[in-house]
């Protein structure tokens, strides 16, 4: 497809992310985070992550939205392809110390990412837009004492955050209490 074919696909949703971009007025936390839930021994991963410069780090060719926007659907899907894959293979998960595989359960498709790429581009941003991903444990934690993660590094810092929600049924008037999770000291273990 030609250079001036693609920019024709493009240009509309440019317009569109420019349009769009007016209408919002919402600031977010331009941090990559992470939340680590775990509940009935299920374990899930939840990303915020700026996904065009991990895509950019992952596959140097393609180094800002505008190109990513304007690529060919074999390139821009082999760059996805890649990213999803250094997600899925470089992410770790141990349970009391022993590894429990990681599965990319939510991932943006090429059309998806073409589209960021374009608001990105048209918008001129630094930091990009967070995009939700997501990583399930395929088999239980049973017995979950210790949980560590580690997310590949051209994620970049992130800030992740662990959460063990309890849920009881309480009658009319009855009280119900839920045991705490001991205070943590906060440490990053390379």
């Amino acid at each position: 497809m030609s250079t001036r074919r693609r920019l024709a696909l493009v240009l509309p949703i440019l317009l569109f992310a420019i349009q769009l971009r007016a209408e919002v007025g919402a600031h977010t936390l331009n941090a990559n985070t992470a939340r680590v839930t775990l509940r009935d021994d299920h374990i899930e991963v939840a990303l915020e992550m700026d996904l065009l410069t991990m895509i950019s780090l992952v596959s140097p060719k393609h180094p800002d939205p505008t190109e990513l926007a304007v690529a060919d659907e074999k390139t821009l899907g082999l760059a996805v392809q890649q990213t999803r894959d250094l997600l899925q293979s470089g992410s770790h998960l141990a349970v009391n110390g022993i590894a429990n595989p990681l599965v990319v359960t939510a991932f943006p498709s090429a059309n998806e990412v073409r589209f960021l790429a374009a608001y990105a581009s048209a918008n001129q941003q630094a930091s990009h837009e967070p995009v939700a991903l997501r990583l399930e444990t395929p088999k239980p934690a049973s017995g979950a004492r210790n949980i560590t993660l580690t997310l590949p590094k051209e994620a970049g810092s992130v800030l992740i955050t662990f959460i063990q929600p309890a849920t009881r049924l309480a009658g009319p008037g009855e009280r119900v209490a839920f045991p705490v999770l001991a205070p943590q000291s906060v440490s990053a273990n390379k």
